[in-house]
């Protein structure tokens, strides 16, 4: 069996949306509601390429605000 670019990109594309999933709901406030926030952080974590898909379509929408670092 020989190595091929095409495995890589099979292992990464259903990676990247949990992985963004756990970026926005980081960066996003969630209106003071703490317990939404963590289930949909545990729902990408232990759910990845799922929990990633299902944030994307029905969570987004539900987060506030962009949290402002400094």
């Amino acid at each position: 069996m020989t190595f091929a670019w095409w495995h890589v990109l099979l292992a990464i594309v259903p990676i990247i949306p949990n992985l963004w999933g756990v970026w926005h709901i980081w960066r996003h406030d969630f209106n003071d509601n703490l317990q939404k926030k963590v289930l949909w952080l545990m729902l990408c974590v232990f759910v990845p390429v799922i929990g990633g898909l299902v944030y994307l379509f029905a969570g987004r929408p539900q987060a506030g605000a962009k949290i402002v670092r400094s």
